[in-house]
């Protein structure tokens, strides 16, 4: 079978918002379909609207999310170290994740994500479109770190947090790698040498990561696709990175229901496959494309959690 390891969907988001199954939903993803891929794990990004009330909402949609889970739990897991990935890939179950996509989502408030990482968050974004009290965002200010930004990450380190630096600015990236104690992910941004969008990390960055023990998830929006905005463009992605040495240091991130519609050639969760036979269109060796689709991803949580 394929196996399967992304960084990041949305999916929580609709679930919670629309009143939908985890299971099975009309949706670009859920259980159902990731079941046909194994081992198999997920990373559930919550990202609420913002504005006032924010570290409320996002309680109620990991409240969500956590029952959708618990009522699921014949086929999937709540993962909070490698060890329970790799239980749940023994025990034929989907490993699930949680990270919080932007720190403004709990006020930046390092003991609420105390509270929360006791509830089973293990990743969390510095930003997400907006600049927050910890940086500037790659969509707005473009600024680093702030001082209470450098202390925020040496804490969210220091508890166990892994920092996703996708939608952080290109300063504020540099900064957390001069002071990051443990290996950090940019978990669903592409090449911009490829295509030239604030999202995507430069060869640079990318260099820096992989340097760093971190990772960079493949992410399908269009928009930061560029080229023919199909499955070719997630692999022209995947090969710029390869080129530069990148073997061990690419994953999927795919963004699913964060994104309109998956790229020309997928319509979900169901046809990530698709990716996966245009990888071995390209001949490359099985083992690699299995790196890419699972063990990069694994290994990296192995450093980083």
């Amino acid at each position: 079978m394929i196996p399967y390891f992304d960084a990041h969907c949305d999916t929580a988001m609709p679930v919670h918002d629309k009143g939908g199954s985890l299971w099975e939903n009309g949706f670009q993803l859920d259980l159902k379909r990731l079941s046909a891929y194994a081992p198999c794990a997920q990373v559930f990004a919550l990202c609420v609207a913002q504005g006032g009330g924010m570290a409320g909402e996002t309680e109620r949609v990991l409240d969500t999310l956590l029952g959708q889970l618990a009522a699921n739990a014949g086929a999937v897991r709540l993962c909070r170290s490698a060890a329970e990935l790799d239980a749940a890939a023994g025990e034929g179950k989907i490993a699930a994740l949680i990270s919080i996509e932007g720190a403004d989502r709990f006020n930046c408030d390092l003991e609420r994500l105390r509270a929360l990482f006791g509830r089973g968050v293990r990743i969390v974004h510095l930003t997400w479109n907006h600049d927050t009290a910890l940086a500037g965002a790659a969509m707005d200010s473009g600024g680093g770190l702030t001082a209470y930004g450098r202390e925020f990450v040496a804490s969210a380190q220091g508890m166990g947090i892994v920092l996703d630096l996708s939608h952080l600015s290109e300063r504020g990236f540099w900064d957390v790698l001069d002071i990051a104690q443990k290996p950090v992910l940019a978990g669903h941004s592409n090449a911009r040498a490829l295509c030239d969008h604030p999202r995507n990390l430069t060869d640079g960055q990318f260099l820096a990561l992989m340097k760093q023990g971190g990772v960079a998830g493949l992410n399908f929006y269009e928009n930061f696709l560029g080229l023919g905005r199909d499955l070719d463009a997630i692999v022209a992605h995947a090969e710029h990175w390869l080129g530069l040495g990148g073997e061990k240091a690419v994953c999927l991130g795919g963004d699913l229901d964060g994104i309109p519609h998956p790229p020309a050639g997928m319509d979900g969760a169901e046809s990530v496959g698709e990716v996966y036979n245009a990888m071995l269109r390209k001949n490359w060796n099985e083992g690699l494309v299995r790196d890419i689709f699972y063990n990069n991803l694994r290994e990296f949580f192995g450093r980083a959690l």
